[in-house]
């Protein structure tokens, strides 16, 4: 049975600020968040995007008497499932669900919508508008059904109505939280949300997004440095502070059971955590998979868990998306069969030298083709590599980016990981690198062909077939599959089609927070492992 939460949507919100910890990097995150400014912030998976989205959504919530400054949090995780044919779908909607958490935080707050604010929005009930955001979420079920949308407002009113409500209501501005903004592969739904994310802007407005590295298309009308901050949740492992930390992390979860093993094999919870890249999900990953925390077993998880498991993830793009296949398998062999291994080579060569140094870096020339890119790209989703910077000299002076390959990949090819693990951290040299030119033979493999864009047939064929997998092979806690196993929910399809009233009715000591914990947790999981 996990020791921990995986995921921020099984956490009740009472305990969101008591498991946060405080780094430099997550204070400026939240106060950022919490400034009239747009901004986006990019993050691996399992990176805390959500965590800190919701502690500064927490934050203003219990500061509201004070700073008048409304949070509102929306999940676009959903996304996914809208296949209807009406024009402009995703837009209405962004547009719906918009204003239904808008209403529901004004309500909460006690706050009232005079009847023009009212009618600038549609004078919309609740049920309309649930009906409404149902009838998309349900489309893939009958995707070429076509869902009435003719009473959604356009953006301007919204505009408008959100000015009226905060100038009656005292109410400074609404500060919103677009979380899994970016959530799946479906560009042409990316550009629509950073299209609205862009005008969905006034005095009383500010907004919040979270997206993921490599794979967010932002469009040709939005810009970065004119229309948000741009924000990245990276941990260093190079950090003074980065053990203490992931340590700290664990500890707001585990308690004292999880000290006790921690001090006494300190060493061998430090190459845990710097396996882990600064990702705290597969952190808790691994201490979950071991049974006791001593070398052998250790040992055993890095191997497992960074050969296979984790490239595992990545590999499965390929077979849920067809037309990136070339790319995913290419962007791996890459990856296990040259980068690692050269690496490895080069750290064990220098290591032995007087003058030690050892590194996690490749660099990739500027002018690479774009297929090689998008590979890289895809490699920086699932979190195997990440973008360390950019514009960065390598040798007669050729400008490219540098990447970090996850130390527990590199690691994981060690026959004793742990034994090697502190002499390599110990030497990280950043300007160490392995040189991977514009015309490098590795780029061969690829074609211009290769490089293929997602067809929303394609995202419809692949969400059938996530549909009838079973919810058992979803990454869910014991104690969640015991219970929907308890109502014999099987499939996936099966789960998402499950309402928090039949868990709350059906299943024994199961109150609504609890209901809602199960469904949000086990539907995020269920709709990311649709997506990648």
């Amino acid at each position: 049975m996990s020791n921990f939460y995986y995921r921020t949507e099984s956490i009740k919100r009472n305990d969101l600020i008591s498991l946060f910890v405080e780094g430099q990097m997550e204070r400026s995150i939240i106060d950022t968040f919490k400034t009239k400014s747009h901004a986006v912030l990019e993050g691996s998976r399992g990176s805390g995007k959500s965590f800190l989205m919701k502690v500064a959504q927490a934050e203003l919530s219990e500061n509201y008497n004070e700073d008048k400054i409304l949070p509102v949090y929306i999940t676009f995780m959903q996304s996914t499932l809208i296949h209807s044919p009406t024009a402009n779908q995703f837009h209405f909607w962004m547009m719906a669900k918009i204003i239904r958490e808008t209403l529901k935080a004004l309500r909460k707050n006690g706050l009232t919508v005079s009847s023009y604010a009212n009618s600038l929005l549609g004078d919309f009930e609740d049920n309309k508008l649930q009906k409404l955001i149902s009838d998309f979420e349900s489309s893939y079920k009958s995707p070429d059904q076509r869902i009435d949308s003719s009473e959604i407002p356009e953006l301007s009113d919204l505009n408008d109505a959100i000015e009226e409500i905060c100038e009656e209501n005292g109410v400074k501005y609404i500060s919103y939280f677009f979380d899994e903004s970016a959530h799946v592969f479906r560009p042409e739904q990316q550009r629509q949300f950073f299209t609205l994310f862009r005008d969905f802007k006034s005095p009383y407005i500010s907004c919040n997004a979270a997206v993921y590295p490599g794979v967010t298309h932002y469009g040709d009308s939005f810009e970065m440095a004119h229309d948000a901050k741009y924000l990245r949740i990276e941990r260093d492992i190079k950090s003074d502070t980065y053990l203490s930390d992931m340590k700290d992390m664990v500890l707001k979860q585990g308690g004292a059971e999880w000290q006790r093993k921690i001090e006494t094999q300190m060493s061998l919870f430090n190459t845990l955590a710097m396996c882990a890249g600064g990702n705290p999900r597969l952190l808790l990953k691994t201490l979950d998979d071991c049974e006791k925390i001593n070398t052998s077993t250790v040992n055993t998880v890095i191997r497992t868990f960074y050969r296979s498991e984790i490239w595992n993830e990545h590999t499965q793009l390929g077979e849920k998306y067809k037309g990136h296949k070339a790319l995913i398998d290419w962007g791996r062999k890459f990856i296990e069969d040259k980068v690692i291994p050269t690496i490895s080579k080069k750290n064990s060569e220098r290591l032995e030298r007087s003058n030690q140094e050892s590194s996690l870096y490749f660099w990739i020339h500027k002018d690479v083709p774009e297929q090689i890119k998008e590979a890289l790209r895809l490699l920086c989703y699932t979190g195997i590599i990440r973008k360390y910077d950019s514009g960065v000299k390598a040798t007669k002076s050729a400008i490219g980016d540098r990447y970090e390959v996850k130390f527990g990949c590199l690691l994981a090819q060690e026959s004793s990981p742990t034994n090697v693990s502190k002499s390599i951290i110990d030497n990280l040299k950043l300007d160490f690198f392995t040189e991977y030119g514009s015309g490098n033979s590795a780029y061969s493999d690829l074609s211009v062909n290769d490089l293929a864009d997602f067809s929303n047939q394609e995202f419809l064929d692949n969400l059938r077939e996530q549909l009838k997998k079973l919810v058992s092979r979803l990454d869910l806690t014991n104690w969640q599959k015991g219970k929907l196993a308890e109502i014999n929910i099987i499939t996936v399809g099966e789960l998402l089609n499950t309402e928090e009233d039949y868990l709350i009715d059906k299943l024994h000591n199961i109150g609504p927070v609890r209901a809602r914990i199960i469904k949000n947790s086990a539907t995020a999981e269920l709709l990311e492992s649709i997506s990648g």
